[in-house]
């Protein structure tokens, strides 16, 4: 089986978000090394291929990470294995191994959903060919930092295996051309375009339609010639970057160590006291937040209010210090990004006091899309015209 696949990645230091072949996949973005399969007994292959990305298990062998046995997101976040996951504020993500491991499962697996749905059997192989676009945030991205990371995934061939119960699958990718981006920037394509490059209509635009009194017809179109600041609020970081029109302004570079993972590592003492626990990871309070059903939501919610005030302030004080540099030739502040979610109740009001006084408009975007914007625009970007040209530039050297 070969296939050609196009890839949006956002590597981020909580959740991985991926466009693999027009599929969003959102998965922890942690892993863990084992040592053997935790299936024994004999099941259907088939069986495993529905619900791949919840039990994925992979052994890679591959030039830019360490060979192994893998468990995948979910998976290893159930598993009670050791994690690794990233160190918010300390590590360099294009050093990493995690992501590497993490994109090369992610697109493994994808590759074997195709195959099994299109062959209505289970493939023995599959020779891969992948085009990419991801990102590293602001403050990381240099040339320097990108061409490491790109060359990470482009020079060799990547071996995956993926195991669907004792069965195995082997998967070889290539990438020909990656392209890494600073993060958020992308999300400028995703506000003006839809995957299919129409202007983007429809409910993400809703509310700011309304507060401004847009009419119905309001569209992606709005965007094209406007300067944005952009507030991406991740997990480890949160990157203030400005856009005008498609261009990315690199003299206004700036992210800064505040986002939920920060009040979460404050507060993971007091929830673990709470609930009988001497410890949990990071990401099971993410998941126990995401999830208002789960018995401990209302208390891992009260030991999180503290600390999410302090990171509120804190991103607050950056922006204002992003408009001081633009001389507030802002058109309107962008707030996006899995933390955007969780402080939106504290964070909502401050913004909209800070717009209206400075004659500015808020794009809060809605939480349905606030985490997979980066990844849409990703996808759109590896699609595209530019990374085309790019691509063509690259593999022609003058």
């Amino acid at each position: 089986m070969n296939y050609h696949f196009f890839v949006g990645n956002d590597n981020g230091n909580s959740e991985h978000d991926l466009i693999v072949d027009g599929k969003l996949i959102q998965q922890p973005n942690v892993n863990c090394t084992v040592d053997e399969l935790p299936w024994s007994e004999e099941q259907a292959p088939e069986s495993f291929i529905k619900n791949l990305q919840e039990q994925l298990v992979v052994t890679v062998d591959s030039p830019a990470a360490r060979p192994g046995m893998y468990y995948i997101g979910k998976f290893a976040l159930e598993s009670g294995e050791l994690l690794d996951n990233l160190q918010i504020g300390i590590d360099l993500k294009s050093d990493m191994d995690l992501p590497i491991v993490n994109t090369l499962a992610q697109i493994a697996a994808v590759a074997v959903q195709k195959a099994y749905e299109e062959e209505k059997k289970v493939p023995v192989s599959i020779d891969l060919e992948v085009d990419m676009a991801t990102a590293l945030p602001v403050t990381q991205h240099t040339d320097e930092t990108s061409a490491k990371f790109e060359k990470r995934f482009t020079s060799g061939t990547h071996h995956v295996t993926v195991h669907l119960g004792t069965h195995r699958v082997a998967v070889k990718i290539v990438f020909p051309f990656t392209k890494v981006v600073p993060e958020a920037t992308p999300v400028i394509f995703t506000l003006q375009k839809d995957a299919d490059g129409n202007w983007r209509e429809g409910d993400i635009f809703k509310e700011f339609a309304e507060t401004y009194e847009m009419g119905a017809k309001f569209s992606g179109t709005y965007f094209k010639d406007k300067r944005i600041l952009h507030v991406d609020i991740g997990d480890g970081s949160t990157e203030y970057p400005i856009t005008d029109g498609n261009k990315f302004l690199r003299q206004f570079v700036h992210g800064s160590h505040h986002g939920v993972g920060y009040a979460i590592e404050e507060a993971l003492d007091e929830f673990n006291r709470l609930i009988h626990l001497p410890d949990s990871p990071r990401q099971f309070f993410s998941d126990v937040i995401k999830n208002p059903k789960h018995k401990y939501h209302a208390r891992a919610l009260k030991t999180l209010k503290r600390p999410l005030e302090s990171q509120v302030r804190q991103i607050v004080q950056n922006v204002k210090k992003q408009l001081t540099k633009a001389r507030n030739e802002i058109d309107l502040i962008c707030v996006y990004g899995g933390g955007s979610i969780l402080m939106r109740s504290m964070l909502y009001a401050h913004l909209e006091e800070l717009c209206s006084e400075r004659e500015m408009q808020l794009l809060y975007i809605p939480s349905e899309y606030a985490v997979k914007l980066n990844a849409m625009g990703l996808d759109a970007f590896v699609r595209g015209k530019i990374y085309e040209v790019l691509k063509n530039k690259a593999v022609q050297p003058a």
